[in-house]
């Protein structure tokens, strides 16, 4: 009976602060039940279907496999891979001596429970190989293809191992959902070949879905349940979307750098082709003698190719000259023929077309083309590695890897401590945390930028209010004066306000020693 009053004061305390549920529900949750499916349809809304979400642009809905395929070629592509290379480098960087990239430390309440702090030190001491090693192929993994997984191997010590290699490669891997959960993945690699996993045996990181990927999946998603279900637990187990690939958008500039070199080359085999016309006079020749002329001139052309071939497939040069006799009587039997024609075409492929579509390609993954092979349009003072500490396209992927990379990695450590101590933590209530070496990211370098320049500000800010109060300003008018000159906020002006009437005879601070 008092735990219902203690609740109903509770209830009580708080709707004074703000709207009542019931009043709030009544107010606001009617309105969406007027909603028909003509609405849709009226004020120049078109209709809404299933086929908005199967085409994005000029790109139309593939298969899941098609997907993958597409990405695959391009990670093998040298630009696209050190590019993808360079952003998971920036991201996880590595300390300098001991080359660790991932860092298990304590969080408050380890600090104060000595039992917490010890379960941190034996999970560091555990776990921290494990993970340095996985970090760098998962994280590129899912750069690429926006997924990542780790097949987790467990004893009673806890995880014991983490395979990450070819055989749980994300084309081979579908992970299911519910909801926004995965909780299960299967691997299908023909009918003998189906493996069936669960959340405790693999571990998946999962790049943010900023993009949606066109694809035929979307079918067999059951939209109805999922948009009018409340009870997470009651939606339905569907196979995850493919998407969250950092090279996704550069999947057309990928293709026209492709073509574009493609037509270099090509061009420079057509130009390479060295052909030439020979006329041979057959003026009063018998028939016999005739064929027996252009037999041996045909004889001597295809000697001189069987030569060339023959050098080229050896890789040694020919050290001697090659002669060929003819006999000529009268006039001249050998006539040569220069082919000057035109190409025909219209204009040339030059570099600075496939450099257009480089620039393009690098940029569209967030690297600057100077730091991956192309040192000659470097610009602008950054000197080598500035890309890393200057470029904002850096900073934004290096966040966006080290947070799907951590939630993995704590997944992972939750599958240690329920094995080993019987127990998994809530999130909030982890008593360690994961941390990267960033030294050498921009991420880094803007968060201490950002860090300085706000010590920057606060010094600049006590200085003028210990000037303000040395001239003896009233509370009034350092308030105005912080509030209107330093710009500072109502409340702030008022707080630090404060300090003009706690000034002693000696300048010091009433209170203070």
């Amino acid at each position: 009976m008092p735990k219902s009053s203690s609740s109903g004061h509770r209830r009580g305390f708080f709707s004074r602060l703000g709207i009542g549920a019931k009043k709030w529900e009544n107010e606001h949750l009617p309105e969406s039940h007027e909603i028909t499916p003509a609405d849709t349809m009226l004020y120049g809304a078109g209709t809404t279907t299933v086929a908005s979400l199967l085409a994005s642009g000029n790109r139309q809905a593939r298969t899941r496999q098609a997907i993958y395929d597409k990405w695959a070629q391009m990670e093998a592509d040298p630009i696209v891979s050190s590019a993808v290379k360079l952003l998971v480098t920036s991201a996880l960087g590595g300390h300098e001596t001991t080359g660790d990239i991932v860092f298990i430390e304590k969080r408050p309440a380890a600090e104060k429970d000595e039992q917490l702090g010890k379960m941190v030190d034996d999970i560091r001491e555990d776990l921290s190989a494990i993970l340095n090693r996985a970090a760098y192929p998962m994280a590129y993994l899912g750069g690429v293809f926006g997924d990542s997984y780790a097949r987790i191997y467990t004893d009673q010590r806890g995880v014991v191992d983490l395979y990450v290699d070819e055989l749980v490669r994300p084309p081979l891997v579908q992970p299911f959902d519910r909801g926004s959960r995965t909780v299960g993945y299967a691997i299908y690699t023909g009918e003998r070949n189906f493996q069936r996993l669960d959340t405790s045996q693999m571990v998946r990181m999962k790049m943010p879905r900023s993009q949606w990927v066109p694809q035929h999946g979307v079918f067999e998603k059951s939209l109805k349940v999922a948009l009018s279900t409340d009870d997470v637990n009651e939606l339905p187990l569907m196979p995850a979307m493919a998407g969250g690939s950092l090279i996704y958008p550069a999947e057309e500039p990928y293709d026209n750098l492709t073509s574009s070199l493609l037509g270099l080359v090509g061009q420079r085999w057509m130009d390479s082709i060295d052909e030439q016309m020979l006329t041979v006079n057959l003026n009063d020749m018998s028939k016999d003698m005739q064929d027996r002329f252009m037999k041996s001139v045909t004889g001597m052309l295809k000697r001189s190719k069987e030569i060339a071939e023959d050098a080229v497939k050896g890789g040694k040069p020919i050290m001697e000259r090659v002669r060929h006799v003819i006999p000529v009587f009268g006039d001249k039997q050998l006539t040569r023929v220069e082919g000057g024609g035109q190409s025909g075409r219209a204009d040339n492929i030059s570099i600075e077309d496939v450099m257009l579509h480089a620039r393009l390609l690098s940029g569209a993954i967030g690297v600057d083309l100077s730091m991956i092979g192309f040192a000659d349009q470097m610009s602008g003072g950054l000197g080598e590695g500035g890309f890393f500490r200057t470029s904002a396209q850096a900073a934004e992927s290096a966040r966006v890897i080290r947070v799907s990379l951590a939630e993995a990695f704590n997944h992972i450590i939750d599958m240690h401590t329920l094995k080993r101590y019987g127990t998994v933590f809530p999130a909030s209530e982890r008593p360690w945390r994961i941390s990267f070496y960033g030294s050498i990211s921009a991420l880094e370098s803007e968060r201490q930028r950002t860090l300085n320049d706000g010590m920057g500000v606060g010094i600049g800010l006590t200085q003028a209010i210990a000037a303000m109060r040395d001239m003896g300003a009233s509370k009034k008018l350092m308030k105005t004066f912080l509030a209107e000159t330093m710009q500072l906020d109502e409340d702030q002006a008022e707080l630090y306000a404060e300090l003009a009437e706690t000034a002693t005879d000696d300048g010091g601070v009433k209170g203070w020693p």
